[in-house]
């Protein structure tokens, strides 16, 4: 099966929403994402958005998985128990078609709450046998795309992170080990509280402002649009935030002024390899070695951009693509 499908279910007032891009390679993984939404649109429109990009994910990981994201539209904060087990119904009812996971606004609680009704989900705490959080590895990969970007070392480079959530955090205190200086921007005063003492604080409205060898955005989908590419003081563009660019021209105007865009559905696929090599009865160690797979596609996407012309968003893509097409794997 290759074909998109888009699932909704009501409990309520509730609206949850599972986008499925693809399952030719295997059946699709992704996240369950649980925010407010303006409206009902928006929220499908990020779920299919999101479900392709972890196709693409996928592919380039050379997963036997394929691509989908679940979104459910409501305050995580005010979530119920009941909602979540209606939630895990959902994701029992397509038979192994989806397995889910946690992103935003859910986590390792959700995810053994929601083990209860449905085996289609992974990430479980460690203690109860689960391969835990896999925002750490999400951040190793990014590290590692990041540095490949930066043609082998961070030591001295300037990096401004866009969001210190999990993941960002993580990648902080990489960089800041590789001796890179970091300038960090979060609109949740908790966030930067945990941060290092060695970090910059900087005003959120500002960190795209901000000069730097590296941009790393590292919070929610769509902060760089074409104005913004064609200002950004930075070299590189590298982070964990899915779908960071609003559209395709963004990355031709970043790939004009000479600006590396490391695609997300690149960079960020630590997470999602550690989530497969669970499934697989893999540990932490077979994860980590099969991370090496982000800098090396980066290489490859670089030599295509260098031999076919174009910018590594749609070298990217294409190599996804070629993937899915020919259904290799690592």
């Amino acid at each position: 099966m290759n074909q998109q499908s888009l699932h909704v279910r009501h409990l309520g007032g509730l609206e949850m929403i599972i986008a499925i891009d693809s399952t030719l390679r295997g059946p699709a993984l992704g996240g369950c994402r649980w925010k407010s939404y303006p409206d009902a649109l928006a929220a499908r429109d990020e779920a299919r958005a999101l479900s392709v990009a972890m196709t693409r994910k996928a592919a380039l990981a050379r997963l036997s998985l394929g691509g989908g994201k679940a979104v459910v539209v409501g305050d995580p904060r005010q979530r119920t128990r009941e909602e979540l087990l209606a939630f895990a119904d959902f994701v029992e009812s397509l038979g192994g078609q989806y397995i889910t996971a946690a992103d935003m606004g859910t986590g390792e609680q959700q995810m053994t709450v929601i083990r209860e009704r449905t085996r289609h989900v992974v990430g479980l705490p460690r203690e109860l046998g689960g391969c835990g959080d896999p925002g750490p590895f999400t951040a190793k990969g990014v590290y590692m795309a990041l540095v490949a970007a930066l043609r082998g070392t961070a030591s001295g480079a300037r990096v401004a992170v866009q969001g210190a959530g999990s993941v960002g955090n993580a990648l902080v205190r990489l960089l800041l080990e590789s001796g890179a200086s970091v300038m960090v921007s979060d609109p949740d005063p908790a966030a930067l509280e945990v941060l290092p003492a060695e970090v910059r604080v900087i005003d959120p409205s500002a960190i795209t402002s901000t000069p730097c060898e590296v941009f790393a955005p590292c919070g929610p989908s769509g902060v760089l649009d074409r104005k913004l590419a064609e200002e950004i003081p930075c070299q590189v563009v590298c982070g964990a935030a899915n779908n960071p660019l609003t559209d395709s021209y963004a990355a031709v105007a970043l790939h004009e002024r000479g600006v590396l865009y490391v695609p997300d559905f690149l960079a960020n696929a630590g997470g999602l390899i550690h989530l497969a090599a669970a499934l697989e009865g893999g540990d932490d160690e077979a994860t980590i070695e099969h991370l090496r797979v982000i800098p090396d596609n980066l290489k490859q996407v670089l030599a295509r951009v260098k031999s076919c012309g174009g910018n590594t968003l749609t070298a990217a893509s294409e190599l996804a693509e070629s993937l899915l097409a020919g259904g290799d794997r690592a």
